[in-house]
């Protein structure tokens, strides 16, 4: 609270009793809010809401003492009313309506509005029945919500005591310190108290000014009603680890920027190191999903760099930033110009699990066959063979695009993201027509790298056009070729199939693919990974980045050792799994069956929950379900108890019939300790015999006696050293 105390000589007894309102800000130049520098890392600030309290009035609304009003009739002017005790700013653009207090006659009253330290100054000129004038001025006051200001009257001192109370924006972020690393691309929102427009700046010192910025989002518009407002500010942290920046929510006034909210900002070193950077800009404050930005930085810095590597190296062409834009008003679904990948924001928000897409656009950054390959998509070429018409245009481009996200992406870099494509028995990945978005192009892509990889012959770690596989070579080909060149599949004469015969000894492209389909048909040619191709030594090894997973398909493996079941099933005694850590569950169970329940010590609550259908591990792996414990420390147990759901009568079947134990010291390297088989009890226990471990596992393969539906059924998982 200001209070300011004005001895005012005046001739008259004046009585001004003031109760504001809150006015619009000032219209502010505003732009996109478009971020375009630093790397960006994609983490998302997701602390808990707190509350900052920005500095208040203690009296919102003054009282006023109503006087009698006077004799004499109210003066009305374009500026002003003058009515008795009754005084309100309304302030819209550079226009201020008063209303004033005054009593008696003689004093006239005249108003004016200033800018000043982007604020407003208000002063107001009492021109007295002498000819003198008094001046009062609110000072030091930056985009009021309210003020109000009482005056007291004492006749006998004629003077007048004013209490200034002034209310600045509060702000109430949903974040209050943030460790962010450096390059990575911030979202925050925050509520406030008033309307209009803010800036966001990132300053290298607590209270910095907007000069010194080193990023500026300007004309964040919040909105909402009932004096709440919420607006998001976004930004990219400089590449400074170790260095604390600070993100201020500022005053829109469109010349200083008044600081309401200020948050600190530690850099940490980036999650990736890179050559490569990925840049944000566009409207992604609209994309919903929380961790979105985060996953398409992991995708970006395992997926890119080996693309790069494969088809981009040696291009002067190919670039080593990518900017990526969420665009509001893209009616598709993405594309790439370039250096640009866009995504539309009502796909991101329609699809928010899918982010292979952009797995697709950026091989097109790395392909730069923009005026060396066709594009005609009215050409069509007719199969001398069957004498049918296909269009084909293009549709190397986009395959081997659908390529770098099928097996970079899809099978590279997580089993969540797996695609089973079952070319044995299904004919529509046999002839797709040469289309440019059929999942038989990449199938048929799939098929080129496994039967004309790319061989390192002369080891000497790199590859040359004189070692390329048939897929490097026409890319190669494409890049190196000055004349536009046609992917026409039937024609041998085209440096296209040229460049397919030089690898396959085949004429033309469809010569190789009907070649394709016999071996689909044969089953000498089936889709299971890409573990054992030998051209994986191209992007193995790259700089700061771990080498793919390789999920692939394979016989299952089950244990070969299969320990005692007690006549006796142990419940009893000190259990050693009892609230011990879930490191990962196959399924979480909900609310009624978590998997907590598990280890819970309570054999009347159990952990449901159906087979898992977000990660292919368990399908690549021939199992249903699986369950990791963390013991907290090392700890010795030769018996372990399954406590199952069905207790009696046909719930037996739904006892887990097949399973698998293993044990840890680190959580990663895995040792069998017991397999078992066709069981059908509610309660076993088994002795594994002396046994110290941290880690505990049981993969489930067979859930119940019957159908194997894949819905585990348990209520306890327990662990006993009996010795």
């Amino acid at each position: 609270m200001k209070k300011v105390l004005l001895t005012l000589s005046i001739l008259l007894v004046l009585v001004l009793a003031l109760a504001s309102c809150g006015g619009e800000t000032p219209k502010a130049t505003t732009s996109s809010g478009d971020t375009t520098g630093g790397v960006t890392e994609g983490t998302v600030a997701t602390t808990a809401p707190i509350t900052t309290t920005a500095p208040t009035n203690d009296v919102t609304s003054p009282t006023v003492t109503t006087a009698a009003e006077p004799e004499g009739e109210k003066i009305v002017t374009e500026d002003y009313t003058a009515v008795l005790n009754e005084f309100e700013w309304n302030t819209s653009g550079d226009v201020d309506y008063s209303k004033f207090t005054y009593s008696g006659t003689g004093v006239k009253v005249v108003t004016k509005i200033t800018t000043e330290f982007g604020g407003y100054k208000k002063t107001y000129n009492l021109v007295n029945a002498d000819g003198t004038k008094t001046e009062v001025t609110t000072t030091a006051v930056r985009k009021l919500k309210t003020v109000g200001v009482i005056v007291t009257e004492d006749k006998t001192a004629k003077t007048i005591s004013v209490d200034v109370y002034e209310i600045v924006s509060v702000v109430e972020p949903a974040w209050k310190s943030v460790t962010a690393r450096a390059g990575s691309y911030l979202m925050f929102d925050f509520t406030t108290n008033m309307a209009g427009s803010y800036y966001m700046t990132v300053t290298a010192k607590e209270g910095g000014s907007e000069s010194s910025a080193a990023y500026t989002q300007d004309g964040i518009e919040v909105k909402g009603e009932n004096g709440k407002y919420t607006g998001i500010a976004k930004c990219t942290v400089p590449y400074q680890p170790g260095k604390t920046f600070y993100i201020n929510i500022c005053l829109d006034d469109g010349a200083v920027y008044p600081i309401v909210a200020t948050v600190p900002v530690t850099i940490t070193p980036m999650k990736y190191e890179s050559e490569f950077q990925l840049q944000f800009v566009g409207d992604w404050e609209l994309v919903k999903r929380e961790d979105y930005l985060s996953d398409l930085v992991d995708l970006f810095y395992n997926v890119y760099p080996r693309l790069y590597k494969r088809f981009g190296e040696g291009d002067s062409k190919v670039p080593r930033v990518i900017t990526f834009k969420a665009d509001k008003g893209y009616d598709g679904v993405a594309y790439c110009a370039g250096t640009l990948v866009c995504v539309s924001t009502t796909y991101a928000n329609s699809n928010p699990m899918d982010i292979g897409f952009f797995a697709h656009e950026i091989t097109h950054s790395v392909q730069q066959y923009g005026g060396k390959l066709t594009y005609n998509q009215t050409n069509t070429y007719t199969d001398p063979e069957t004498g049918k018409k296909i269009s084909v245009d293009c549709w190397w481009t986009e395959n081997m695009a659908n390529l770098g996200r099928f097996r970079y992406f899809e099978w590279g870099y997580s089993t969540k993201f797996i695609v089973m494509l079952d070319v044995q028995n299904k004919s529509s990945l046999w002839d797709w027509g040469y289309s440019s978005y059929a999942d038989g192009g990449k199938a048929f892509l799939t098929y080129l790298d496994w039967k004309y990889p790319t061989i390192d012959k002369n080891g000497d770690g790199k590859a040359d056009p004189s070692e390329y596989g048939v897929i490097d070579l026409i890319n190669y080909t494409i890049k190196n070729t000055k004349t536009l060149i046609s992917d026409h599949p039937f024609d041998p004469n085209t440096p296209f199939n040229k460049a397919v015969k030089t690898v396959t000894g085949l004429d033309c492209m469809e010569d190789v693919r009907l070649q394709y389909v016999e071996e689909c048909k044969a089953g000498t040619f089936k889709i299971e990974g890409f573990k054992y191709f030998r051209d994986n030594w191209i992007t193995e090894g790259l700089p700061n980045i771990p080498d793919p997973v390789y999920p692939q398909i394979e016989p299952v493996t089950k244990g070969d050792k299969t320990a005692p079941v007690l006549e006796t099933p142990v419940t009893e005694g000190a259990n050693i799994a009892k609230g011990a850590t879930i490191v990962s569950a196959s399924a979480m169970g909900g609310t009624r069956y978590p998997v907590a329940n598990l280890v819970d010590g309570d054999l009347e609550t159990r952990w449901q929950g159906a087979q898992a259908t977000n990660d292919y591990k368990y399908e690549l792996g021939g199992y249903k379900h699986e369950v990791v414990l963390d013991l907290g420390e090392t700890k010795t147990f030769d018996t372990y108890t399954l406590v199952n759901a069905g207790d009696q009568g046909s719930n037996q079947r739904n006892n887990t019939f097949e399973w698998e134990l293993f044990v840890s010291d680190d959580g990663k390297t895995w040792t069998s300790v017991d397999y078992q088989n066709e069981n059908e009890e509610y309660i076993v226990s088994v002795n594994v015999g002396d046994t110290s471990a941290r880690y505990v596992m049981l993969r489930i393969f067979t859930t119940d006696s019957t159908a194997n539906v894949g819905t585990v059924r348990m209520r306890e998982f327990m662990l006993f050293d009996q010795q």
